[in-house]
Formats: C-alpha cells, sequence, structure tokens
C-alpha cells in the first residue's frame, strides 16, 4: 500500500481516494540494519563489540500495471504530472522533474506484521511484458525510516485491494521512428532516479536524494527490416558505411484497454546501445534483443499518458 507525503517528515495519512493497494507477485519492501565491529584488540582474541551504524528502508516490490496505480507510481517516479478532462474520464500527462514525491508505503505480512516506511522515493521503475504476458511494474524504492505498526492501516479507512483489468503486451501498438510496427515482442522500459540516502548525526538517515535519470528502453524485434539495425551501425535507415555519429530515433508503446483506459510510452529521441543479429543454428527465425537510452536533447526524454477515471494524483 502507499500513498504521496505532502512533505518529508511527515507520513501520508491512508485515504481511499489518494492510497494504492497493490498485491505483490513479487519483490518485497523492508527496513534495513547495518552493524560493524569496533576494531580494537587487547590479550585475547575475540573482536571487538558490535554497533548500529545505519539504518533506512529499501525494497523492489513488483505488482501488475493497472488502471488507477500505474499513474501513481509514474507520477512518483517521474515527478510531474498533468490532469485534464471531465468526470468520469481523465488524462494524465506524466513528465520528468528535477525534484520527486516523498511517498510513505506500508506493508501487511500474513496479519500479523504491519509496518509503516515513510519519506520514501523511487530509485528505480522498470516496466515490462513479454509477448502474450501481463505489463508488470518493479519498483525499487529507498526510504528513511521504518515504523512498526500494532494494527493494520488499511483497515480505517478500508483500502480496497487494486484488481481492476491487468494491461498486457497483446493491448500493445508500437512506433518506431514515427511508423507503425507489428515486428516488437516484448517491452522494458527502465527510469533510474539513483536515490541514495544521507546521513549526518542519527542512525536514521537525514534525507534520501536523487540522483542522475537514467532512461533505458528495450526490446525484442523480428529480423525483418535493415532499417534499426543500419540506424545503429551505418548512421542511417538507408546507410552503408559505418558512422562516427550517433544515429537517434523515436519510440513510442502504447497499450489500450479502452477508449478511456490506456498507458503510453513516449521517447522522442533514444539512441540504441545494442542491436546484435546473431544466426541461429538450428533455423529458427532470427530475433534481435535492441537496448536504447534516451537522449536528453528529446524534451522531455520521457513522457507517459494514463487514461482512466481518477480525478488527480
Amino acid at each position: 500500500m502507499a500513498a504521496k507525503q505532502a512533505s518529508k517528515g511527515v507520513a501520508a495519512t491512508p485515504a481511499v481516494d489518494t492510497t494504492y493497494k497493490n498485491p505483490f507477485s513479487g519483490g518485497n519492501i523492508a527496513p534495513t540494519r547495518e552493524t560493524d565491529n569496533l576494531e580494537e584488540t587487547d590479550s585475547n582474541r575475540d573482536q571487538g563489540v558490535a554497533y548500529v551504524s545505519t539504518s533506512g528502508v529499501e525494497g523492489s516490490p513488483e505488482f501488475y500495471a493497472r488502471d488507477s496505480s500505474i499513474a501513481a507510481w509514474l507520477f512518483w517516479t517521474l515527478g510531474a504530472t498533468a490532469p485534464t478532462g471531465t468526470t468520469p474520464n481523465f488524462t494524465h500527462t506524466i513528465t520528468p522533474a528535477n525534484s520527486l514525491p516523498y511517498v510513505t508505503l506500508w506493508r501487511n505480512i500474513s496479519d500479523t506484521l504491519f509496518e509503516e516506511f515513510k519519506d520514501c522515493q523511487v530509485s528505480e521503475l522498470t516496466v515490462s511484458a513479454d509477448a502474450g504476458a501481463p505489463l508488470m511494474v518493479e519498483a525499487s524504492v529507498v526510504g528513511r525510516q521504518a515504523t512498526r505498526l500494532t494494527a493494520d492501516p488499511s483497515i480505517t479507512p478500508a483500502i480496497a485491494l487494486q484488481s481492476s483489468q491487468v494491461y498486457n503486451f497483446n493491448n500493445a501498438a508500437v512506433t518506431l521512428g514515427g511508423g507503425a510496427t507489428s515486428l516488437v515482442g516484448s517491452f522494458e522500459l527502465s527510469v533510474e532516479n539513483n536515490v541514495e540516502p544521507q546521513q549526518t548525526d542519527d542512525v536514521v538517515p537525514y534525507d534520501v536524494v536523487a540522483g542522475t535519470r537514467e532512461v533505458s528502453l528495450g526490446f525484442d524485434l523480428i529480423f525483418e527490416s535493415l532499417d534499426e539495425y543500419n540506424k545503429f551501425h551505418y548512421g542511417g535507415a538507408a546507410g552503408t558505411t559505418i558512422s562516427p555519429n550517433i544515429f537517434t530515433t523515436s519510440a513510442t508503446f502504447t497499450f489500450t484497454l479502452g477508449t478511456n483506459n490506456e498507458i503510453s510510452f513516449s521517447l522522442p529521441s533514444i539512441a540504441y546501445e545494442e542491436f546484435d543479429v546473431e544466426p541461429d543454428a538450428g533455423g529458427d527465425p532470427i530475433t534481435v534483443s535492441a537496448r536504447a537510452v534516451a537522449q536528453r536533447s528529446g524534451s522531455p526524454v520521457v513522457t507517459a499518458t494514463v487514461k482512466n477515471q481518477i480525478a488527480t494524483y
């Protein structure tokens, strides 16, 4: 369960309209605690006594992409959102910002362990799917402080478990370089914020701070055309000579469940890092695993657009 905080230091209060309760499909989130031993010696061989050096919160929960919560996680990862529309249908345009919101997360283990993690930020978010498979989200979180609770915080008020339809790669439409293609068979978008804790005069870190933002894209492509291969090695779709220049292109992945239920990722400028073409001795069709990085010349480097029935985040 997760909700955006109003500011650092004050945990969010669970509320029906602003808190998102995702069932985990994998991963975890938990308190961290680092210890060490004093390095000293005397007349015996026993090591020095232990001490606590730092604490915090870390984890990488995994869950399926659903309408309402995916927009929240994308906003918390990128930093800015602009809603438009009228009841019941809204569009959220989510773009990168220099500062990230603080988020409170809660976990419930077997209705026995209840914990609250405040002052968290999303260090990395990966959205991915293979052909025919559901769209998965992995959120790597770094936080400042954990608190053990004595009761389930999702009971009062009652926060419903996310259960709407999950997006699937079968719902995808892909464009590369502005042209539609049906040759792409997977998708992986990663946004890395490189969040690190800042520790000063307490075992609890003073803050968590985002570093350089890195956006990368990966996909599998049926090797039926030379266009993308040529762009990487030869400087253009029709190139024949090795080029010293980086060729940039664009990519858009749109997943649609209905007219007013959609997730779209637009990268206006990407540069391929890998585009290997390997022959298959068994005679199977050749599939290329391509990797690309978003270029800051594309402004913004990535835009996520979510259509759903939530008015604001």
